[in-house]
């Protein structure tokens, strides 16, 4: 009732209208999603993952290069060495410099596939904190720009 008092009932439409489109356009933005694919080489030769190799790809975001992204982007590699990332179930991830972890590896026993893994590249790529890979994803960028290679 004091509400009222003090607005009619035209003015109160209006600004909770108002209030709620607010909400709404702020609520819903989404950041740019550039795409991001490419293909990961070994000794400059496409990695071809099989039954019993695998090869995962973390985009981790690079907090001291600004970016503040919270989550990784994660990719698996193709048998013919390609990769595509995905943020949110959507094609791309957010603009930004990302550090890049790669895990290629196959279970040292190859009748247990639940076997203790064996890296085929040098560990230096699986932490964020030791692989040389650097990335920065922009809108626009060519396809050569996500080409990653490794060394064992």
């Amino acid at each position: 009732m004091i509400f009222l008092r003090f607005f009619s009932f035209k003015s109160a439409y209006l600004l909770s209208t108002f209030m709620v489109f607010t909400l709404v356009i702020v609520g819903c933005s989404t950041p740019i999603l550039p795409p991001v694919s490419g293909q990961l080489l070994l000794d400059d030769k496409p990695i071809t993952p099989d039954k019993s190799k695998t090869a995962v790809i973390n985009f981790h975001p690079d907090s001291s290069k600004g970016n503040t992204a919270k989550s990784i982007a994660v990719a698996t590699v193709t048998e013919t060495g390609h990769y595509t990332l995905n943020f949110s179930g959507k094609p791309g991830i957010p603009e930004g410099w990302y550090k890049v972890t790669v895990n290629y590896s196959e279970p040292t026993n190859p009748k247990d596939p639940y076997s203790t893994l064996k890296q085929l590249i040098s560990g230096k790529y699986s932490s964020k904190d030791t692989t040389p890979l650097s990335v920065e994803v922009k809108t626009n960028a060519p396809p050569s720009n996500y080409e990653l290679k490794v060394t064992k």
